[in-house]
């Protein structure tokens, strides 16, 4: 494939030259056909380092809210009633009116650590707690075994219309592995699948296919905010300081599992407690990845060289009202200090807890003082790095994962008109996917 004539982003400015695409990847050069892309701007597909494909698909297609008089706003006849936004806990007038449901409730919390169930969830569920807190496995096993490929499709398709080609995800919602793999596999987007450690079998990991990759392990060190289980060292408004959900003897054994199979282990680690922890360990493993890293310790920024981190801009400003109940003597996150200090980051949206949007991470990273050249390069070639893809940069060598604009992307402004996955067009704008 040969496209003529496009503005190529080159890494630092957009320069009008003619591509070539040859097996998926960028060659020096190719064939026909031809695509005119004169007056296009022309851009590497946005990679997104942690998100939630299928979670995208199941926020999209259940009922979304973000307080109690919205919920009651919308369609609550459905048979299983699942829902995604709340942020307060509800009062007694709420929680009243949800019992009087017929049908079982399931209202997931922003964060998703945290769930909410009217008296028939529990029922069916077997559990006597209104909330669930951390291990809301027994909602997905209930809701998700049926719909699972639907909300894959439906989540993929939200990233692509942003332009988001590549997705480092973790899906494992109740189901078994077999199953998630059985889906996944037929991806249109490009994915770096993580699974959890319970599913540490060898046969279980690599590649997929040209896009899919299972070469990841995910782990959780702490909770959230929200949920105040982060873990921290100074305490919350109601004194507590957040739970450990994993041992340090547990995660060494799982740094080495994956270091012997050539996987990446990614370590959730909101609380500057939570980093430390995980830090004793991976300074001894390279290559391992840390998400989130809300909190920091001093002290612990001097120990990162050998881990890499996705981050989120958005969580600092989303956050605020939650960091008025945490005392904590650590640095608050501190993304642009770590990546000034040549600290490996990527940016991701954690979708669906924020929107999977390029644009809303972009407008955040820049009240946070990166640059928009910056910020495009912490969306895109600096996620593929950290995993070891070659995508993210318009280049010879590099996977065909790119995207046509009408206006400069690094406006921030709008969506783009055409997306390619290894050299074939899988969406354009007009809402038509391949």
């Amino acid at each position: 494939m040969i496209i003529k004539g496009a503005l190529v982003w080159s890494g630092k400015e957009f320069v009008q030259k003619d591509l070539f695409v040859e097996n998926g990847e960028f060659v020096e050069k190719s064939s026909e056909p031809v695509i005119d892309a004169k007056g296009y701007f022309l851009v590497p597909g946005f990679v997104d380092s942690h998100a939630h494909v299928v979670g995208t698909g199941f926020s999209k297609l259940s009922v979304q809210f973000n307080d109690w008089d919205e919920l009651f706003e919308r369609d609550l006849t459905s048979e299983v009633v699942v829902g995604r936004g709340w942020f307060e806990e509800p009062d007694g007038s709420v929680v009243e009116r949800l019992d009087r449901i017929e049908a079982p409730v399931f209202l997931i919390r922003r964060c998703g650590h945290k769930a909410f169930l009217n008296k028939k969830a529990m029922e069916v569920l077997g559990v006597e707690e209104r909330y669930l807190v951390e291990n809301l496995e027994k909602i997905y096993e209930y809701v998700f075994k049926e719909k699972i490929a639907e909300f894959y499709r439906v989540g993929e398709e939200e990233f692509l219309k942003h332009g988001v080609t590549f997705v480092q995800s973790d899906d494992l919602y109740g189901v078994s592995v077999e199953r998630l793999l059985s889906i996944i596999k037929h991806s249109r987007i490009r994915l770096f699948e993580k699974l959890k450690p319970k599913d540490l079998k060898p046969e279980h990991f690599g590649d997929l296919n040209k896009r899919v990759h299972v070469k990841g392990v995910k782990v959780f060190m702490d909770g959230s905010l929200g949920a105040k289980t982060a873990l921290i060292s100074g305490e919350y408004d109601d004194g507590t300081q957040g739970v450990q959900l994993l041992t340090e003897e547990k995660l060494e054994e799982l740094a080495r599992f994956c270091d012997e199979h050539d996987l990446i282990l990614n370590v959730h680690a909101i609380g500057d407690s939570a980093v430390s922890l995980v830090l004793d360990v991976l300074e001894r493993h390279r290559g391992h990845r840390i998400i989130h890293a809300q909190f920091v310790q001093e002290k612990d920024l001097q120990r990162v060289k050998n881990t890499t981190f996705s981050v989120q801009p958005h969580f600092f400003f989303e956050d605020q009202p939650l960091l008025k109940k945490v005392k904590v003597n650590a640095l608050h996150y501190p993304f642009y200090r770590m990546f000034k200090a040549g600290v490996s980051i990527s940016f991701s949206s954690d979708s669906p807890v924020s929107p999977c949007d390029p644009k809303y991470i972009a407008e955040h990273a820049l009240k946070m003082g990166f640059s928009r050249e910056e910020t495009f390069y912490l969306m895109t070639e600096a996620g593929a790095s950290q995993v070891g893809i070659k995508t993210g940069k318009i280049e010879a060598g590099y996977r065909a994962d790119f995207c046509l604009y009408e206006r400069n992307p690094l406006l921030f402004e709008d969506d783009p008109i055409a997306v390619f996955v290894e050299g074939e067009k899988i969406y354009e704008k007009n809402g038509s996917s391949h």
